[in-house]
């Protein structure tokens, strides 16, 4: 099993269609749920509290007169909480976003008049999130020979996006540039990899469809959200 995964990545023509085939979805699930909670937990133990906790002590004006000892503890508080947070976070939320790219892949294959069951695109949708998987690690490895980060450090930290080439100062354009990412790109691949196995179509037409995953992901999460979330120009 071990061997299969990381053919995918190496091999990705053979290996990913053999995964697909023979629904191999629940060791690339659980490999991304410890990756992410581990790359969290790393910049977390890493993570700077101070800076944000002052800034929001001084907006709320409770900073003035506050003991140092209060405010020792309510940054170590907050470390903490984001700890716990980042792991809980890590352990549940890729779950649910692989159990989402594969109604995406079911609802893409409706639209295409293809059919396929919904384990078949859930395993597609699983096996391509390896490089995510690879990414959080080399994140998390990285986060732990900082000696301190800061929040906005977090999104340069791995070169792979835009971001770590281009700093711009508008936050929206910051989350442009970090969506922009050579992991989520070789994901999607993947993933339309796999959805052509699923479906029968070409494997160049799964690129395509993987392309297109892409782009609709970073116009969503790097365009749509943050345009309407109002915050930063």
């Amino acid at each position: 099993m071990a061997l299969l995964l990381t053919k995918v990545l190496t091999d990705p023509a053979t290996a990913v269609p053999a995964a697909v085939e023979g629904r191999r979805a629940l060791w690339p699930v659980l490999l991304l749920s410890v990756a992410t909670a581990f790359s969290g937990a790393c910049f977390a133990l890493r993570w700077n509290a101070a800076p944000t906790i002052i800034q929001g002590l001084e907006a709320s004006g409770q900073l003035k007169g506050m003991p140092e000892a209060d405010l020792a503890d309510q940054i170590q508080q907050a470390q903490r909480l984001k700890l716990v947070t980042s792991i809980a976070g890590g352990l549940v939320l890729p779950s649910l976003m692989v159990l989402g790219i594969a109604l995406v892949l079911l609802l893409l294959a409706w639209l295409l008049g293809k059919k396929g069951t919904f384990n078949s695109f859930f395993t597609a949708a699983a096996v391509g999130t390896l490089p995510l998987t690879l990414s959080r690690l080399l994140y998390g490895l990285v986060a732990l020979v900082q000696p301190s980060l800061s929040e906005s450090r977090a999104q340069t930290l791995l070169p792979s996006s835009l971001a770590s080439v281009f700093h711009a100062q508008s936050p929206k354009l910051m989350r442009l540039l970090t969506s922009l990412d050579f992991f989520s790109l070789w994901s999607a691949l993947l993933m339309g990899v796999g959805f052509a196995t699923v479906v029968g179509l070409r494997r160049r037409q799964g690129l395509l469809v993987g392309a297109a995953l892409f782009l609709a992901a970073v116009g969503v999460f790097g365009i749509g959200i943050p345009g309407l979330s109002g915050g930063g120009r």
